[in-house]
């Protein structure tokens, strides 16, 4: 199957352009969002009102955001860089419609800009399946509407889409992933908590769901569980010889646990 994971950790996205920096990812995905706090390590940004941390080590670049008097001053604009993101909209605007020709058309215009964006490639591999009978338009119609959706924040219709998704496909770990995606969008971190769960249930062994089921633990108020499952991820990330990865964990643990450190005897 294929992977058209799109927030992964991106959270807010496009629709949102006031004062929010872009977080490029290394995955190829970008985000726009606050940045609250940066260090060597990890950077924490808004999250509709709530602080999520993100590694170093999966950002690429970060481009701060304009004060709005130089946005919205009559100086000449600067190319803000949303050419690949318009693209991408612009392809889903399409596709949620059916014309999935002009989807296929955008899609395209915006892979000569960069042939190795993630959201775009997963996005026009999911219009071959269609075109060769491995889906069904219903299914990817679903799946578009559920992506478009998260685009413009309307997180309850995303959900009802991906459960759609999932009724055809229940294990799909790419679309899993979203939809706790969107119940943590909505505070329900009940709901995506269990989701993720279900994901590692599926695949047991994923340091970086790990780490997002610690931050809904984290601001579910469930220090304990959100400690055990960041542990968990630095453990992996060991297990993987990713020792960048577990030190960044481990200064994570460090700052949101300080006062939390295990008792001597």
């Amino acid at each position: 199957m294929l992977k058209l994971l799109f927030l992964i950790l991106s959270f807010t996205l496009f629709f949102c352009f006031a004062q929010a920096d872009t977080i490029y990812l290394r995955s190829g995905k970008v985000m726009e969002a606050n940045i609250l706090e940066e260090n060597a390590d990890y950077i924490k940004i808004d999250f509709n009102g709530n602080p999520l941390y993100y590694q170093k080590k999966y950002v690429g670049k970060i481009e701060k955001s304009a004060p709005i008097n130089d946005i919205h001053s009559g100086a000449e604009t600067k190319d803000v860089e949303f050419t690949l993101e318009d693209y991408f909209k612009k392809g889903l605007e399409k596709a949620v419609n059916g014309d999935f020709l002009r989807a296929r058309e955008e899609f395209n215009r915006g892979l000569i800009k960069n042939s190795d964006d993630y959201n775009i490639t997963a996005a026009l591999n999911l219009l071959d399946e269609l075109d060769s009978g491995k889906i069904s338009r219903e299914y990817a119609l679903d799946l578009f509407n559920g992506l478009f959706n998260m685009l413009r924040n309307d997180y309850k219709q995303a959900i009802l889409c991906f459960k759609r998704v999932l009724e055809v496909k229940s294990d799909d770990i790419d679309v899993l992933y979203n939809l706790g995606v969107c119940y943590y969008s909505l505070d329900n971190f009940e709901q995506a908590i269990a989701t993720f769960k279900n994901i590692l249930n599926i695949k047991p062994d994923d340091p970086e769901v790990f780490g997002l089921l610690g931050n809904a633990y984290y601001l579910a108020g469930d220090s304990r569980k959100a400690r055990e499952s960041f542990v968990l991820a630095k453990e992996l990330f060991l297990k993987m010889q990713d020792t960048s990865s577990a030190n960044e964990i481990e200064a994570l643990l460090s700052r949101l646990f300080k006062d939390q450190s295990p008792k001597k005897n």
